[in-house]
């Protein structure tokens, strides 16, 4: 998806869970939309500059950030521990489950170790919390980027199989992506209803808030057609296989 229908659809999700959490405290429920706004465009290694627009050159900091510092790694760990070959610009990379999990991880140790000469007024509870935000959105863009046309490669770099949609962000004509975000708003809009109508107690809210968000993902899903797109080239053999076999 373009990088505003992922921050659009994210911070929906997370104020959807930050509503819930906000009646405890406010500060982790904006920690919580932080971290998810943050994680959701982080995969888009991709993403090009705006020269008009400050809050997408905002964003554009941000991925090039985890572009410069997270994806070295990731390809230092393949080569050097699982003798796989890839490329810093392949965006399989990051839009796989290995890749977010790997994006994570070394975000998780770069932010805790960050937050160490401020631990006197920064608790690890509001770290996690950050990082569970975090987590959320690079989940989230995986899910959203899985209704479109262009799909993801989950096991990437151990096979190429694609899971893909038929969402065409830049078709006009296809109307879904504003019936997703409509369905994501008005399941905020209904959460916040029983928020402030009904005062339920805390464990109830964050049950609710998690079953909206579910729901927002669920439609998503069902309506995007998605299904399993084999690549052209034979697969029989992954990638991870072809290396061993080479050493």
């Amino acid at each position: 998806m373009i990088t505003r229908h992922h921050v659009v659809l994210g911070l929906f999700c997370s104020l959807i869970l930050g509503s819930a959490i906000a009646e405890m405290n406010p500060v982790p429920a904006v920690l919580v939309t932080t971290g998810t706004v943050a994680g959701v465009i982080l995969p888009d290694i991709h993403m090009t500059r705006s020269k008009s627009n400050i809050l997408r050159r905002m964003g554009w900091w941000v991925v090039r950030a985890g572009r410069w510092i997270c994806v070295p790694v990731l390809c230092f760990i393949y080569r050097r521990f699982l003798n796989i070959a890839c490329e810093p610009d392949d965006k399989r990379l990051t839009h796989s489950l290995p890749g977010i999990v790997g994006y994570f991880v070394i975000l998780a140790v770069i932010t805790s170790l960050l937050t160490i000469p401020f631990r006197s007024f920064i608790s690890v509870s509001m770290v996690m919390v950050f990082l569970g935000g975090l987590l959320l959105g690079l989940l989230l863009h995986l899910g959203q980027d899985l209704c479109t046309h262009k799909g993801i490669f989950p096991f990437y770099p151990f096979n190429d199989i694609r899971f893909a949609g038929s969402i065409r962000p830049c078709d006009i004509f296809d109307k879904r992506i504003p019936r997703i975000q409509i369905c994501h708003g008005l399941v905020l809009i209904l959460f916040l209803v029983l928020l402030y109508t009904l005062h339920w107690p805390i464990y109830d809210l964050l049950i609710c808030s998690y079953l909206g968000v579910c729901t927002c993902i669920g439609y998503m899903f069902c309506v995007s057609e998605i299904s399993i797109k084999r690549p052209l080239r034979d697969n029989s053999v992954s990638p991870y296989a072809a290396a061993v076999r080479r050493t």
